[in-house]
């Protein structure tokens, strides 16, 4: 670690709309407060960086074929797409290459869109547990253990997740942050639609945000512990960032971290008029269901002080994990 500042310090970003930083400017996001820190920590390190995230993004399965190009353009990654998966973008960062061991840090975020918000809000579905189980222990420990084998000396740290609602939501705004959450995933007529998510509030959307992110974080912590006792030269360099928000921290709450809507559904973040143009830019790349989304895109994502939470988070871990550039 003491040659850092004779030569980049290269860090990966893959992810979703996490990490990608949804409805933030660019000095918002999650990767630029961590970045800052690091730069600040150590005056003389030179960090490239490298951002594969985007939104919509889900872990998919190792050698699906790519069926939709990146997009491109201005807010591009504002907009909700399924590919590239985030082993494809593990892919397209090495390139022709097999492994990557100039690499320092790979930040992770994933598995939300594997579980699919219309999953998590319809109180018909009761699948929810057994789709958290595979998403964050099955594909994740797939991904994971790519990333580790083809990074070997990178610090891995994949960040967690956060309840969207809790007690503390103003019920009107949870209702209706939960219509722009789940209205346009499940295709449902809009009166049918509203109906289900009339009926799935309080308590039981909250208690289904609870087991979303308590499974979320079990799985993770799981894949990790199971990949550290077995893969060579991982233990140390593989870490959990909780962001650890609290009930306060939800949509509509009176410490909210997160975007949220409007009572007239319209998004609370400032990329919403960048977004929409990108939105109808790339009608014709993305599904029906995916075009009334994505406007609203940006609600239940972390807003400018949760993007600061979530980087103090994964700083703690970088302290484990890479100690000598938190030196004196």
């Amino acid at each position: 670690m003491n040659t850092l500042t004779h030569r980049p310090f290269r860090t990966l970003v893959i992810g979703d709309s996490i990490l990608w930083g949804q409805g933030l400017h660019e000095h918002e996001k999650i990767h630029t407060h961590v970045v800052a820190a690091l730069r600040e920590q150590q005056p003389g390190l030179r960090i490239m960086i490298e951002t594969r995230a985007h939104s919509g993004a889900i872990i998919g399965e190792p050698d699906e074929p790519l069926r939709t190009p990146p997009l491109e353009g201005p807010g591009a990654g504002e907009v909700p797409v399924k590919q590239p998966t985030l082993f494809q973008q593990v892919e397209a960062a090495l390139g022709k290459r097999r492994r990557a061991p100039g690499v320092d840090l790979v930040l992770i975020s994933g598995g939300v869109n594997d579980v699919n918000a219309a999953h998590l809000i319809n109180l018909l579905d009761f699948s929810l547990e057994s789709r958290i189980e595979d998403v964050f222990h099955r594909q994740m420990k797939l991904l994971l253990e790519l990333v580790c084998l083809r990074f070997p000396n990178a610090a891995v740290i994949v960040t967690g997740y956060y309840p969207f609602f809790s007690d503390l939501s103003e019920s009107e705004i949870e209702r209706a942050a939960a219509r722009a959450l789940g209205l346009p995933n499940h295709g449902l007529g809009g009166a049918i639609s509203g109906l289900l998510v009339d009926v799935l509030t309080g308590d039981e959307l909250q208690r289904r945000s609870a087991v979303f992110v308590e499974g979320a974080h079990a799985g993770i912590r799981q894949t990790i512990h199971e990949l550290n006792d077995r893969l060579p030269n991982t233990a140390g360099r593989l870490l959990f960032a909780d962001p650890k928000f609290g009930d306060e921290h939800c949509i509509a709450a009176p410490e909210s971290l997160l975007f949220g809507v409007n009572a007239d559904l319209s998004p609370q973040d400032p990329l919403a008029d960048v977004r929409g143009q990108a939105c109808a830019e790339h009608a014709g790349s993305i599904d029906v269901l995916e075009q009334v989304a994505c406007p609203l895109a940006s609600v239940g994502h972390p807003n400018p002080a949760g993007a600061r939470r979530y980087a103090e988070a994964i700083l703690l871990q970088l302290r484990y994990a890479l100690p000598a550039l938190f030196a004196e």
